[in-house]
């Protein structure tokens, strides 16, 4: 559980701060990936660790959660992903210092990576939400374990919170430098939606 868990922790605060410094849409996204495999490790790691001690609601929780993130990151994440080709598709680049403004041209996917954004910073009423506090939940059942389990279990709440307050930042970020704004360029044919 503790090998879990610090893997979790280090996959997750890894993943999102490369993912806060990347300009290129796609890599920013692909680094987000390995931040939520984090995200996953820490709800199973917590899920093992309320096994390990004798504590079936922790464990519960934390395997459901860590599970149910795993089929919301194929959502979000597949809805993220087809935003951005779609960017891609529409302008030929990726860098989002070249962009600005396609809400106005490119109003649906504006709206799609918006969502998702939402979904993969845990905010709710959205799924990504709903398996985070699981986890959440999971944690903060662990701060009643003794010792080192306890010290495991807020360790673990720590890192969901930086995590949680980093991808907000970067997917707030990545949708101003993208859609908000003025066009940063001019493009010689009307962008349209694939």
């Amino acid at each position: 559980a503790r090998t879990l868990i610090g893997l979790g922790i280090c996959s997750g605060i890894v993943g999102v701060v490369y993912a806060v410094g990347k300009q290129d849409c796609k890599r920013m996204l692909a680094y987000s990936s390995i931040e939520n495999i984090g995200i996953i490790l820490i709800g199973c790691g917590l899920g093992l660790l309320g096994l390990v001690a004798g504590k079936p609601l922790m464990a519960l929780l934390g395997f459901c959660g860590g599970l149910l993130h795993v089929c919301n990151h194929a959502l979000f994440k597949s809805l993220l992903f087809l935003a951005a080709g779609s960017v891609l598709h529409a302008t030929g680049t990726r860098d989002s210092d070249q962009l600005g403004g396609l809400i106005k041209t490119m109003p649906v996917t504006g709206r799609c990576f918006l969502t998702g954004s939402v979904a993969i910073a845990g905010l709710p009423p959205l799924n990504g939400f709903v398996s985070e506090f699981l986890i959440y939940y999971a944690g903060f059942l662990g701060l009643a374990l003794p010792g080192m389990d306890m010290l495991l279990a807020m360790a673990a709440l720590l890192a969901l919170a930086t995590i949680g307050g980093l991808a907000s930042a970067c997917f707030t970020k990545a949708i101003k430098m993208i859609f908000l704004g003025e066009p940063r360029r001019s493009w010689p044919q009307p962008l349209v939606e694939a």
